[in-house]
């Protein structure tokens, strides 16, 4: 049958069947706008908890809220959550808060750990119930295992909270400039400090000053390298922990480290001090006051300064020292050698409201740089021509004394005996004692400076291991530059043993055996800093405390030396004759002293601008870094 015979029912058929989609496309459309409203509505709950729980979090941080003491962070965190329209009923709208500290994985993500007797961060999570959506409820009609009909929500905040004053002061010791000179002199000191050979290019020494390194970053990285708890500086700090592995860590913070940098460490690397696992504390190097933040151990190090004290304070730990050649220094005849006996605290942040209070307790701030000694040793053998005259003067008298029996035995100066000269510069030392923070445009920083003390001790030193002791005092023993031994001989006794100088003589000794003897004291300055530089940022300027009264007597001890005049000890009635003799030996004391002080003075000057300054040691001025920052942040969302 032919569709034209029916047209009407064909015309009823397309109607059914685009009412059919027209009512699909109403469900669907209403399908859609259920799932968006739900979305929607979902999604400004969310955001709603969410600012609940910033604000919570940033109230109890900024109030320095704890998890132990009176000031609850939870009660802190609950009202600020009531204020801002959340109220804690039951389980359906909890608020909870934990205190704890952030770490940064090897990702360089951070993460928060909880740990109650810590406020580093205040963790608050927010959660309470809301219908799930219109749409599950309609769904659940049909569903014989329908899911719950509310969901629940959960918004989480992490606040770290605001920094206290910060301070920072840093001990100068890096070298302005490196030439060609100054780094064969440094190879020869850092080698032997560590008891072998260093070779660092000219490259690699400028490489090394003028890199700095993030504290921070870097004591996070360290504890990731050796397995300590993250976060936990302190015991980081009181750790031991490898030479070795503290400069492989430096290399792995550094922003760039260039290929002469990297060859300089690896140099260290190898020598044996450090080869040996020679393990140290990095607190015997920086101070930081115990319960910082985080945050406030973000500031930068120079990298000589840092590898510098590495290697001093491996140094302490053997019975290495160093010996400088004299072709580096350009004195013939003179030996020079170098143990660090105390190691630099180059770097100390803190708040320094809890440093004024108490400068010297255990919130100080405090650095100070390295103690060092130094041993001389001259060759005498330009004294020989002046005893030469000496003995030419005296035979005469000593020929005759003898005729009349007294026995006088001349002994010179021992063959191939050195003059030892020990220089032991004390630490130079500074700490915070005020501070003020009113506004940025005034804030100040006090501090107390020590310079060097030295003491000095001239002789002769047999005990090779009492120099090289960090606690044993040095004794110097009086040089013989002449001695006028006596002895008595008789037929009925024979021979007495022989008395040192009986008949007079000359000798050298400065210092004695007293622990203050020979000290050259330094002075104490105290110093306002105007205006610091911000924490982070490189001191500038650095201020010079001068001690040019210690340097001049220095060398007015070293350039000037005074011989020891023993009298004659013997009495006869030939002492008119010891009188002769002993006037003679006054006619060359001055001649020998002369002579022994043009030798050591020329010493003074190179030893004090290139070897001490080279380890940080500067006994005319002491320079001192200060940084201050009054409001370092304010308490800040990081998770």
């Amino acid at each position: 049958m032919s569709p034209l015979m029916y047209p009407c029912a064909r015309r009823d058929r397309q109607r059914g069947a685009i009412g059919l989609m027209a009512a699909l496309t109403m469900a669907l459309a209403l399908l859609c706008t259920l799932v968006v409203v739900d979305s929607g509505r979902l999604y400004m709950e969310k955001r709603t908890l969410q600012r609940v729980a910033d604000m919570a979090a940033l109230e109890a941080a900024s109030l320095n809220g704890n998890c132990t003491g009176a000031s609850s962070a939870s009660t802190y965190a609950t009202q600020s959550a009531t204020r801002n329209g959340f109220t804690v009923t039951d389980n359906t709208r909890t608020l909870t808060t934990r205190c704890g500290i952030l770490t940064t994985g090897a990702d360089s993500r951070r993460t928060f750990a909880v740990d109650v007797t810590k406020s580093d961060a205040i963790q608050v999570t927010v959660s309470h119930s809301i219908p799930r959506s219109i749409a599950a409820g309609i769904g659940a009609m049909f569903d014989s295992n329908p899911v719950p009909a509310d969901v629940q929500l959960t918004a989480l905040a992490v606040a770290t909270p605001p920094l206290p004053p910060l301070a920072q002061l840093t001990i100068k010791s890096t070298l302005a400039t490196i030439d060609s000179t100054k780094g064969n002199l440094l190879n020869a000191i850092w080698g032997g400090l560590l008891g072998g050979t260093l070779n660092i290019s000219l490259a690699g020494w400028d490489g090394l000053t003028n890199a700095n390194i993030n504290l921070l970053k870097y004591l996070n990285q360290l504890a990731l390298d050796v397995g300590v708890k993250a976060g936990d500086y302190t015991s980081l700090l009181g750790t031991n922990i490898s030479v070795t592995q503290l400069l492989n860590t430096s290399t792995k913070v550094l922003a760039q480290s260039s290929p002469a940098v990297q060859a300089a460490i690896d140099s260290l690397l190898s020598v044996n001090a450090i080869a040996s696992g020679t393990k140290i504390k990095l607190q015997d190097l920086l101070t930081v006051q115990t319960g910082l933040p985080a945050a406030a151990l973000d500031t930068n190090l120079n990298l000589f300064q840092l590898v510098e004290a590495f290697v001093q304070v491996a140094n302490t730990q053997s019975a290495a020292f160093a010996t400088i050649p004299a072709n580096v220094l350009g004195l013939a005849g003179v030996t020079i050698k170098l143990k660090v006996i105390e190691p630099p605290q180059l770097s100390a942040v803190g708040n320094p409201a809890l440093a004024k209070a108490n400068p010297i307790g255990p919130n100080q701030i405090y650095v100070r740089t390295a103690q060092i000694r130094t041993l001389i040793s001259v060759e005498l053998g330009a004294v020989n021509a002046t005893l030469s005259l000496v003995n030419g003067l005296l035979s005469p008298v000593i020929g005759l004394l003898n005729l009349l029996g007294l026995n006088v035995d001349l002994r010179l100066l021992p063959n191939g005996a050195n003059l030892d000269v020990s220089l032991e510069a004390a630490s130079a030392s500074s700490r915070v004692t005020d501070f003020t923070c009113a506004s940025d445009d005034t804030k100040s920083l006090t501090a107390s400076t020590t310079t060097a003390a030295v003491k000095v001790k001239v002789g002769q030193i047999s005990n090779s291991s009492a120099w090289t002791s960090s606690s044993t005092e040095l004794v110097v023993q009086e040089l013989p530059i002449l001695d006028l031994g006596t002895t008595s001989c008789s037929i009925f006794s024979g021979c007495q043993p022989r008395v040192p100088y009986g008949a007079g003589g000359l000798g050298l000794l400065i210092g004695g055996t007293g622990p203050t003897d020979g000290a050259v004291l330094g002075a104490t300055q105290t110093y306002v800093f105007p205006k610091p530089a911000e924490i982070k940022m490189a001191p500038d300027p650095y201020h010079a405390f001068s001690s040019n009264n210690l340097v001049g007597s220095l060398q007015n001890t070293l350039g000037s030396i005074h011989l020891t005049n023993h009298p004659p000890a013997t009495t006869s009635l030939i002492g008119a004759l010891l009188g002769t003799l002993t006037t003679a030996l006054s006619g060359v004391l001055n001649l020998l002293g002369g002579v022994i002080g043009g030798l050591l003075s020329p010493i003074l000057d190179p030893l004090l601008n290139q070897v001490l300054v080279s380890l940080g040691i500067n006994l005319a001025t002491v320079d001192v870094g200060a940084n201050l920052s009054c409001h370092p942040g304010q308490a800040q969302l990081v998770i």
